[in-house]
């Protein structure tokens, strides 16, 4: 637009006003991903300073056919000590997540969780079980898996495991069982993040690799060293991964009644010509400083909860 203007016309704040048209463009905000500014700073949850103050839960689809009919994996991970449970199952009904909670809180009681939207766990059945046992529901933003960065993280490593353990045996084995003795594998590895085992974290069993005769006396009071070691070093992580995530993007607050377009949906659900985003809807609800609730007409209202960088603001 400069191009073709500036050779033939001049005015005041020509450029500036240029700038702001190509900015303030509903088509190009609706329809292109490229020049459009990144609103939203990372968020986070925790981090947590103690095992059970804050867990999070995921599903994973797709199994089946390695000798066995279940075909979902359902994990919780404790965000302090990165232990993981699973429950394997052929359903995603509230019942499979009571029980994974349940397995969960006969080792400690859970303070938090956090996950996504699934139907099981947005079932009255899930939140009257939780509330009973008094532990708080946390659902993340739509279509928004940084959200559950930790479980998302988990869940591809996983994955990994499960895949190389069955590709790589002649033995035939369910990939149930395959995939509990993952688990188990995981929870006695060395964490990238804390620099300790999750099985050592959470309750102090030195699972090193060396015969017992090798490893170090462990207190009481060294355990409990190098659990704050491991926060220091979780934190230290949380503000470099911040850092990142921040880069290029710009702070902003959106309030009650303003109008926003919306992503989309997930990218690989639209067609190649549909909107990036649709809108303008009415925020109607400020649920966190992340978190916001957008009137879309959508039957279910947890469905109608979108983080702030799903949002582009109609005036810039």
């Amino acid at each position: 637009m400069i191009n073709r203007i500036y050779p033939y016309y001049t005015s005041q704040k020509l450029l500036d006003n240029i700038q702001r048209i190509c900015k303030t463009c509903n088509i190009c905000k609706r329809n292109k991903s490229r020049g459009q500014t990144k609103y939203g700073l990372m968020s986070h949850l925790g981090p947590a300073t103690k095992p059970f103050e804050i867990v999070s839960v995921d599903t994973i689809g797709g199994f089946g056919g390695q000798r066995s009919t279940k075909r979902y994996l359902h994990l919780l991970v404790d965000h302090f000590t990165r232990y993981a449970w699973i429950l394997t199952s052929k359903t995603q009904s509230a019942n499979d997540f009571i029980k994974l909670v349940q397995s969960t809180m006969e080792v400690g009681k859970i303070e938090i969780i956090m996950t996504d939207q699934y139907p099981g766990i947005n079932s009255k059945e899930f939140k009257n079980y939780l509330k009973n046992q008094d532990i708080k529901l946390i659902f993340t933003a739509l279509n928004a898996p940084f959200s559950n960065g930790l479980n998302e993280r988990l869940n591809q490593t996983i994955i990994n495991k499960i895949r190389c353990r069955i590709n790589e045996n002649t033995e035939k084995k369910a990939w149930t069982t395959i995939a509990k003795e993952c688990i188990d594998r995981y929870n006695e590895t060395e964490h990238s993040t804390t620099s300790f085992t999750p099985k050592y974290l959470l309750d102090g069993t030195d699972t090193s690799p060396l015969p017992d005769e090798l490893k170090e006396d462990k207190t009481a009071e060294d355990w409990k060293t190098d659990r704050k070691l491991a926060l220091q070093k979780t934190i230290k992580s949380h503000e470099y991964n911040k850092r990142l995530f921040d880069k290029n993007r710009k702070e902003h607050e959106f309030n009650e009644g303003d109008l926003v377009y919306v992503e989309n949906g997930n990218k690989l659900n639209r067609k190649k010509l549909d909107e990036l985003r649709i809108g303008p809807f009415e925020i109607i609800e400020k649920v966190s400083n992340s978190i916001y609730r957008i009137k879309t007409g959508r039957r279910n209202e947890e469905t109608s909860l979108f983080h702030i960088t799903k949002l582009l603001p109609i005036e810039q």
